[in-house]
């Protein structure tokens, strides 16, 4: 739990999404492409909702948060925050978090 809490506050800290091409947005705290980390890897995530436009339609709606990934139903309260501010992001942010998990599950 500690380690999770320091976790998430240097993502805040170090901001939503830097602009540089070698960037990570603040999601690759806690996920990784194949790799489960304090949250599920990617590859779980869109196993999870069926495909990436379904894991971005759901992030980009204002729909509340119900973890579909049954073994990290704990961790929902931390993911609440982190998808609120996923959800201020503008447009361009959006896409460029979408672009870099694309990458991550190749």
């Amino acid at each position: 739990m500690k380690k999770m809490m320091i976790a998430a506050v240097a993502a805040m800290a170090l901001g939503a999404f830097a602009t540089t091409a070698s960037a990570k947005p603040f999601c690759a705290t806690c996920h990784a492409g194949h790799k489960d980390k304090v949250g599920p890897s990617f590859e779980k995530v869109v196993a999870a909702y069926g495909s990436v436009d379904a894991v971005f339609e759901f992030l980009n709606s204002d729909a509340p948060l119900e973890p579909k990934v049954a073994e990290f139903a704990s961790k929902k309260n931390t993911m609440k925050g982190q998808l609120k501010k996923y959800r201020k992001l503008n447009d361009e942010k959006k896409a460029e978090v979408r672009a870099w998990v694309e990458e991550q599950i190749k």
